[in-house]
């Protein structure tokens, strides 16, 4: 097991990530700190770091340093951005860092830092076509990818502490201010002609993750996840609105507000706004993954030097199967036999291969959530589904997954009702995806009860009044069957056939 340390010196504020890597490659996040230092806040005319600012990351850089010994982390990787990069004196401040804490920082240029949240969102988010935007709290990154592929990146040399001193649209903010804003805003984005060519932003940061928080309060909203949620442009106009009316004690108590980030919420997300307006977009997806998780991609690929994944969603279950030690031969045989039922009954249920990709999905994590207990292990597995990173899906797609692979001995619908619209993701015509997927995925379970792979495949026959399964075995099977027939009733309610297993 190797554990390695990420810290990222950012303009706002100065993180830490710790990271397991097991020896099969599976990874998983076991430290998550973070503090506000404001570098950017009260510089110098010329850009000169404030020594208050200084002595405030020192300190906080010296916790980490030795949160990282007691942790026993092997490799530490320290990144600088904005704030430092600008700053004359960052030679001093660097050498201060390393001299009193032992940690040596490397700055990154405004190309390496969009390099790696680029990286760190295609491998992590739905939209395989978009515009990053990342609001820091000095710079803002622009980031225009298709397929998968980078085309465009900007800088630019703003955020939201800057933008909120600079338009005094921190505290009670005067209507005036936020036209002057919003005016200075477009000037600068109208130079960026390119940002037209894409129809969903995805927005980065703890600007985006708080507007995220409390847009779903709001709402109400299940998943209460940030990574993938999804914001229309008229909601993130309406809770811009609605803060700008508030002075800063007022924006306190805003549900899912962060109070760190209150003073500057208002001016980060009127970029995020403005960047909707200028690209046309429709809507914003939110994610969580960013620079950090592209520099661990990039850690994770140094000896191929090709950080891009295949797929998003089958990387992030293959470490989840590999870090928990999950059964693999099982669920992988679990999961051919879902996928030839699948196969073999599109005739009656005429469903394509996006509902395809979700069954593998589901059958692959089937039973994920034995590694909380045994016991009530459905109900562990739904929030498994939910939580533990599934990169790739929409927060649709990831509550159908999670539903269907809960449905063990029968379907698991519990508060269902929660996560359909207005309240959730899901839509009417998903129930009949999960019932389906869920009623396949109990027929394969059924067949490999034994986990022994005592029934090696399946030939399905349809006629207008049955469906007969035919299984090829290596020995007696007599409890399989007997297993999967107890879905009978299920399966006739379904395809209004009755179901004979030979």
């Amino acid at each position: 097991m190797e554990r390695i340390a990420i810290i990222d010196v950012g303009s706002n504020s100065v993180r830490l990530v710790m990271i397991d890597i097991g020896p099969e490659g599976g990874y998983h996040q076991i430290e998550n700190v973070k503090e506000t230092v404001r570098l950017v806040a009260n510089t110098a005319p010329d850009g000169s770091l404030h020594p208050k600012a200084q002595e405030h990351a020192v300190e906080t850089l010296a916790l980490f340093a030795g949160l990282c010994e007691v942790r026993g982390v092997d490799t530490i990787i320290a990144v600088a951005t904005a704030a430092v990069r600008r700053a004359p004196n960052r030679a001093e401040f660097l050498a201060k860092l390393h001299r009193e804490t032992g940690i040596e920082v490397r700055v990154l240029t405004g190309e390496e830092e969009a390099d790696l949240d680029y990286i760190g969102v295609v491998n992590t988010v739905a939209p395989e076509t978009g515009l990053i935007i990342d609001v820091g709290g000095g710079s803002t990154k622009l980031i225009g990818y298709r397929n998968r592929l980078k085309e465009h990146w900007a800088a630019l040399p703003f955020g939201s502490v800057t933008l909120a001193n600079d338009f005094a649209v921190r505290d009670k903010i005067d209507p005036a201010s936020l036209v002057e804003l919003e005016g200075f805003l477009t000037k600068e984005l109208t130079k960026l002609p390119w940002l037209f060519q894409y129809n969903t932003v995805v927005a980065l940061g703890g600007i985006a993750r708080t507007l995220a928080r409390i847009d779903r309060r709001r709402r109400d909203y299940r998943p209460d996840i940030s990574h993938g949620y999804e914001i229309l442009a008229e909601s993130v106009e309406d809770n811009y609105r609605r803060l700008a009316r508030l002075d800063l004690h007022s924006r306190w108590r805003i549900a899912g507000m962060s109070r760190e980030r209150a003073d500057v919420i208002v001016a980060g997300i009127a970029v995020i706004k403005q960047v909707l307006q200028a690209s046309g977009s429709s809507r914003v997806v939110t994610s969580r993954s960013g620079l950090r998780d592209g520099l661990l991609y990039r850690y994770l690929s140094r000896d191929t030097r090709d950080p891009i994944l295949l797929s998003p969603l089958m990387h992030s279950v293959e470490n989840l199967i590999q870090y928990y030690n999950i059964e693999s031969a099982h669920y992988r045989h679990v999961n051919n036999l879902a996928l030839s039922l699948y196969d073999q009954l599109r005739p009656l249920h005429g469903m394509n291969t996006y509902e395809r990709r979700l069954l593998i999905v589901a059958a692959l994590l089937h039973d994920i959530g034995i590694v909380v207990d045994h016991e009530n292990r459905y109900i562990h597995t739904f929030y498994m589904m939910l939580n533990a990173r599934l990169n790739g899906l929409s927060h649709r797609e990831l509550v159908t997954c999670a539903f269907v692979a809960a449905s063990h001995e029968r379907y698991f619908l519990q508060g269902v009702m929660n996560y359909t619209v207005p309240a959730g993701p899901l839509e009417q015509e998903d129930f009949r995806r999960i019932m389906l997927l869920s009623l396949l995925l109990r027929l394969a379970k059924s067949f490999d009860l034994g986990k022994g792979g005592a029934v090696e495949g399946v030939r399905v026959e349809i006629d207008d009044h049955e469906v007969r399964m035919r299984l090829r075995t290596r020995g007696k099977a007599r409890l399989e069957m007997q297993a999967a027939m107890a879905h009978a009733a299920d399966f006739k309610a379904f395809f209004r056939r009755s179901l004979r297993i030979i």
